[in-house]
């Protein structure tokens, strides 16, 4: 099964929805407003995640911060609500031990994950430069926080990595 390694903020939200009103996005979703979730995903990007998703079938394992703040099954809500066609079906576990460890603690959360599940077919998404901190730096596509999944050619190195090529 091909796995996404999946991280929210600067990939499928960018700065935009980060400067927004909560209190719109909260009045226009209860659920947003009872759950907490601080603004929504850009649409832009959900439209390129949801393209990854139906052409690869791939599972989503989320590796955001949300994954410390939200149950699964919540996330899975703020996903619908987000309009993604998948929702995540695991989280990485959290090894954070400090800001100025977050890119190397995020890259072991993810290779402890790969080895335990005996994961071989998967691509890693994050903004954050995790590359330097993998084993398989060739399964790492790196996004920027202002654009996320609508930067240039990104869904086409993600498929890439995805469809083996």
């Amino acid at each position: 099964m091909k796995t996404i390694f999946f991280d929210i903020d600067g990939v499928i939200t960018t700065i935009e929805e980060y400067y927004r009103s909560r209190r719109k996005y909260w009045d226009k979703y209860d659920a947003a407003k009872n759950l907490i979730v601080p603004y929504p995903f850009n649409i832009q990007c959900v439209s390129i995640f949801n393209e990854i998703l139906s052409i690869t079938g791939a599972d989503i394992v989320l590796t955001s911060d949300w994954r410390n703040k939200w149950t699964i099954e919540e996330l899975g809500v703020i996903f619908k609500m987000n309009n993604v066609i998948k929702s995540p079906i695991d989280i990485t576990e959290n090894f954070y031990t400090s800001m100025k460890n977050l890119d190397s603690d995020r890259a072991r959360e993810i290779e402890e994950y790969i080895t335990r599940k005996n994961i071989t077919d998967y691509v890693i998404i994050d903004d954050l430069n995790l590359k330097p901190f993998l084993t398989d730096g060739h399964r790492f596509v790196k996004t920027i926080e202002r654009e996320g999944l609508k930067q240039c050619s990104i869904k086409k190195k993600i498929l890439k990595v995805l469809q083996n090529e």
